[in-house]
């Protein structure tokens, strides 16, 4: 299956300028999905090791990437899930299997 067919978004940090409009301060620093698992509906969260902006990652564990778009995106090692009860999988140019 696709990436863009479990609605991904990206992780972002999000702010307010002096007017109150949302504004984001770094975009791109992770994906969430909606997880492969048949009949899930729980979101995955993946922080990035090598976010594209070339800043520091947020803190926690973070993953390799490549590709600049759900359709190119490639993840190391693979996203492992399953102590929680989800998905144990890899994402690789978009493909998730």
């Amino acid at each position: 299956m696709k990436l863009t067919e479990l609605e991904p978004h990206w992780i972002g940090i999000y702010g307010e300028d002096s007017a109150g409009n949302h504004i984001a301060k770094r975009t791109k620093l992770g994906v969430t999905f909606r997880c492969p698992d048949a009949g899930c509906d729980q979101r995955l969260g993946v922080l990035f090791a090598n976010p594209p902006d070339g800043l520091p990652s947020l803190p926690g564990r973070a993953w390799q990437r490549t590709g600049d778009t759900f359709d190119t995106l490639t993840l190391t090692p693979s996203v492992d899930v399953s102590a929680c009860g989800h998905w144990h999988g890899f994402i690789t140019n978009g493909d998730v299997r």
